[in-house]
């Protein structure tokens, strides 16, 4: 029996399978979880079993240190010359 896609819950058939982060995937669904850019093996980080592109992954990753926690939290303001983390380059919608 073929696998169910992570993304779409569909089934995906071995011409169209992309197996990666311990998942199967149609090629089309296996985008950035931000941005939605079109990913392929060359080109992605995984983060909790979940892809990104190489510009948003930082991102994700420095939203998950401990002191970004506080922060969103509220119980730390930014210290004076600490600044937030860098954009990247590409615009996204979330």
């Amino acid at each position: 029996m073929n696998p169910q896609c992570a993304r779409c819950g569909k089934v995906v058939y071995p011409t169209e399978k992309v197996n990666c982060l311990d998942k199967y995937w149609h090629k089309g669904c296996f985008h950035c979880e931000v941005c939605k850019m079109a990913l392929n093996m060359n080109n992605y980080k995984g983060y909790e079993k979940k892809p990104y592109c190489n510009a948003l992954a930082p991102l994700v990753l420095a939203e998950t240190t401990p002191e970004m926690l506080e922060l969103k939290q509220g119980s730390k303001e930014l210290r004076p010359g600490m600044e937030s983390p860098p954009r990247p380059s590409h615009r996204y919608s979330p």
